[in-house]
């Protein structure tokens, strides 16, 4: 076996270093490893004890984790998370000693290598004494448990250019409350799932990479805008050859493609309503039975639904068939758009700038006063795009603009009262007396902001007002 060149990690062993990191380097190279960097994790009360390991032993790379108590699993793992990970995220073939500390760091071990947090192909490993043979011995340790957060790092690391949510991370409570929401409904089998939100907020984003790894199925995205209206029955069902003029061979439809998997309809707002019609029927039936343009026997799909649009609750209603978006809506959830998130909004700018940066770039992301106000007060029309708009244009006059120039020039509306206003927006308003054209005024924005909240409570406390406030301006105006 060639021997391969490994990084070590792991906490000192108060009671039994030099010992135990001697031992475990010397197991380890008679695997064939050849340990070339040891992270060692120690506490500085420690650090006389370490200063003549480090002489014995010059791959010893120390990081001094302070703890108070040793015991205490949330700061270890808080530790580990903030002042560990950042330095070990690049190494390619890490190992783990779990077995040195206190039971408490035996755990957050466990913890952050389910949750997918360390570098792919990361191994635990055991060291342990032999009181019988008088010897140490190190152990792989099967941990092969699967979680939703190590499904979301396999997707980060797998799509390393794209900016996605992470749960662990959101700030705002209405991001919370959205990821929570799909995180449960999610786990429920057969029951389609309906997103909402603006356009950039990334909707396909939270379906390839959260949904799909709460069910562990693949997407088949279908973007419901390009398809042509002639074909998309034939596109969604499939056809046999000859079942209409131009079907030269059978052709496999969406349904079929999507066995077994997760089916996304993109812009379900798009489409056809024949096609929504034919689908509302296999919907209902509890084998998801169809049948193919052209065959005489029917097929079955396996599939789980999730649907998406960029329009409000009350749009979509108008623009789908009645049954087919009842159907569709048992769950919905609707991503709030960045300008509601703005505790989240430099996060946000960290992982986008870390998607699109090229190699000739910082690798922090710009920042400074100037651009910290435009992120908090901009409405961010195009979201995580508004983002990337942002950034592409530091990327492209870096060195040779200043921020002010830069974000001068970048059109986003940031007052949409002066910069949108439109006379005609108030023509219905025009003949109505002050009290009259108030009233109604209530009413239009109560009605508003309750569709664009999923329920009066929501929209109550997102406006600083009662239920019941809302329920007054919601009854029906008089004539």
């Amino acid at each position: 076996m060639k021997s391969n060149m490994v990084t070590l990690l792991t906490w000192s062993s108060e009671n039994h270093d030099p010992e135990v990191i001697k031992n475990v380097l010397k197991d380890l190279k008679k695997a064939k490893h050849i340990v070339n960097k040891v992270y060692y994790l120690y506490q500085s009360f420690q650090k006389n004890k370490l200063e003549k390991i480090k002489q014995e032993y010059p791959c010893l790379e120390p990081i001094c984790i302070e703890l108070d108590k040793p015991t205490d699993h949330k700061k270890i793992y808080d530790e580990i998370r903030n002042n560990v990970l950042p330095i070990v995220v690049k190494e390619q073939n890490l190992f783990i000693n779990i077995s040195p500390g206190t039971p408490a760091m035996h755990a957050v071990w466990l913890i952050l290598y389910a949750a997918g947090e360390f570098p792919s192909g990361t191994r635990l490993i055991s060291s342990q004494w032999n009181p019988k043979t008088k010897e140490t011995f190190c152990d792989d340790v099967d941990f092969p448990i699967t979680t939703y957060l190590s499904k979301l790092r396999d997707y980060e690391k797998e799509n390393p250019k794209e900016a996605f949510y992470k749960p662990e991370n959101a700030k705002s409570e209405a991001r919370k409350n959205a990821l929570e929401k799909i995180r449960v409904y999610a786990r429920v089998q057969g029951v389609p799932l309906l997103l909402l939100g603006e356009r950039g907020i990334g909707k396909s984003s939270v379906v390839e990479s959260h949904i799909a790894a709460i069910k562990e199925k693949r997407v088949v995205t279908v973007a419901c805008g390009t398809l042509d209206s002639t074909l998309a029955e034939s596109a969604m069902f499939g056809h046999k050859k000859g079942s209409f003029t131009g079907a030269i061979s059978d052709k496999t439809g969406y349904l079929e493609e999507a066995n077994g998997k997760i089916l996304f309809l993109d812009e379900i707002q798009d489409l056809p309503k024949n096609v929504q019609r034919k689908l509302l029927r296999t919907l209902q039936d509890k084998d998801h039975r169809y049948r193919i343009l052209g065959d005489t026997k029917e097929a079955k799909a396996n599939i789980e639904l999730v649907c998406a649009s960029n329009l409000t609750e009350k749009e979509l209603r108008q623009k789908l068939d009645p049954d087919f978006y009842d159907r569709i809506s048992f769950y919905k959830v609707a991503l709030p758009p960045l300008r509601e998130c703005r505790e989240d909004v430099f996060d946000d700018w960290k992982e986008v700038w870390k998607t699109v940066r090229l190699d000739s770039c910082p690798i922090e992301a710009p920042m400074d006063d100037l651009l910290k106000n435009f992120l908090t007060t901009s409405d961010l029309p195009g979201n995580f795009r508004s983002l990337q708009t942002i950034a592409y244009q530091f990327i492209a006059w870096q060195d040779k603009k200043t921020t002010n120039e830069i974000l001068h020039n970048i059109s986003f509306n940031n007052n949409p009262i002066t910069d949108c206003f439109n006379i005609e927006d108030f023509a219905e308003f025009q003949n109505l007396s002050w009290q009259e054209a108030t009233k109604h005024f209530q009413h239009k924005f109560a009605e508003y902001s309750c569709n664009k909240c999923e329920t009066q409570g929501i929209a109550a406390q997102k406006l600083g007002c009662t239920t019941k406030t809302l329920q007054n301006a919601l009854k029906e105006i008089k004539k």
